[in-house]
């Protein structure tokens, strides 16, 4: 009787993917990377801490899109503390001209995802943006009971986007064909030539793995992809190497010696090697990839300014190989005792790269540099 039980567990709570859609995606498919850099100009950065809203003191897990325009949108969750009620998520907008972030306003709150959804929502957390033409997908993780666990990814949309407009809910993702629960989204798409787009996201109830979601040219799920069978395993981030071929990185929750992952996608993702342990330590942080003008470079955690702080040190490094990575510089590091910098978000448009991150769980921070910078730290 226990066997029967375990089993209907692992099938109730582990076989949350592929019961509706297909595993890979048409074999045809390709990444789109269309950065057209200008020439060299002189070297830029900047490090800004965007604005965050009256009596709010806690603010996490940032992320981060260009407007038709080539300004910055940014959403993050604030409240009280993480997995508070009063959570909400927030944006503010970057002026590339002026250098400057709007003052924050209210983007989504669980009262209205509740109405929208019809769902009760206990709790918000971790939004993700995505920009197609004029049309903006906010992705967002919501609890109905418990903690993050019990968690679902609710998906919404809004054409020309407005401060303060409301955006429309188009659906609740449908992963499990039973309870559905413990899906959780991080880090950002990446789009496909077929006008559709990647979405990683990652499952913690059963177990703690990655999955890739496929969703076509309407924002429509199409297909479910388990890259691998490593166990805790979490945030993946993916990022093109050609139109072709792709890099995804894992977070390590606690295995593996710590180790980060890598594995390499092939075919627009419909063949997938075996994941390999890399030469960066990764001590349960959130990191990303980014490919900059057909470099890849990775956005992590280290403890190369404070030993005592696994996420005190922001760093970036550039691929060398799959497995091989080289640190460039230090982007930030904290001081506070349990102060962390984390969680960052990075995009590019060929000629600078923007990243948005945690800082001490007090406020969101912005550093941008461009290509002429970074060629002069290398």
């Amino acid at each position: 009787m226990k066997k029967v039980y375990f089993v209907l567990t692992v099938i109730l709570l582990g076989g949350v993917f592929l019961y509706l859609y297909p595993q890979h995606p048409n074999n045809k498919l390709n990444f789109q990377i269309t950065l057209t850099p200008t020439p060299y100009t002189r070297p830029y950065f900047s490090k800004t801490d965007i604005p965050m809203p009256p009596k709010v003191p806690s603010a996490h897990a940032a992320t981060l899109i260009y407007l038709e325009n080539g300004d910055l949108l940014t959403a993050f969750f604030g409240g009280s503390r993480e997995g508070a009620r009063d959570v909400k998520i927030y944006g503010s907008i970057y002026d590339v001209k002026k250098h400057k972030w709007s003052q924050p306003f209210i983007m989504l709150t669980k009262e209205e995802l509740s109405q929208k959804s019809h769902q009760y929502i206990k709790k918000l957390g971790n939004p993700v943006l995505y920009r197609d033409k004029n049309k903006i997908y906010l992705f967002v993780t919501g609890t109905n009971i418990g903690g993050w666990a019990t968690s679902k990814i609710y998906q919404l949309y809004m054409y020309n986007f407005i401060p303060n407009k409301n955006f429309t809910y188009q659906g609740t993702l449908q992963l499990s064909p039973f309870l559905n629960i413990s899906n959780l989204v991080r880090s950002i798409p990446v789009k496909t030539n077929d006008g559709g787009f990647y979405l990683p996201i990652y499952h913690e109830l059963a177990d703690k793995y990655a999955l890739i979601l496929k969703f076509d040219s309407s924002g429509k799920l199409t297909s479910i992809i388990k890259p691998n069978g490593l166990h805790r395993q979490l945030q993946p981030s993916l990022s093109p190497i050609s139109d072709s071929s792709c890099l995804v990185v894992f977070r390590n929750h606690d295995r593996y010696d710590n180790t980060m992952f890598s594995q390499i996608c092939l075919k627009g993702g419909e063949r997938w090697l075996k994941p390999e342990m890399t030469n960066i330590k990764n001590y349960n942080n959130s990191a990303n990839l980014i490919n900059f003008n057909k470099d890849i470079y990775l956005i992590h955690n280290t403890l190369d300014l404070n030993p005592n702080l696994e996420r005190g040190t922001l760093t970036l490094s550039k691929m060398m190989s799959p497995t091989e990575f080289k640190k460039i510089f230090d982007l930030d590091h904290t001081t506070s005792p349990n102060g962390e910098v984390s969680y960052p978000t990075t995009i590019t448009d060929g000629d600078n790269i923007d990243i948005v991150y945690t800082y001490n769980r007090k406020n969101i921070r912005h550093i941008r540099f461009n290509r002429s910078y970074l060629k002069a730290r290398q």
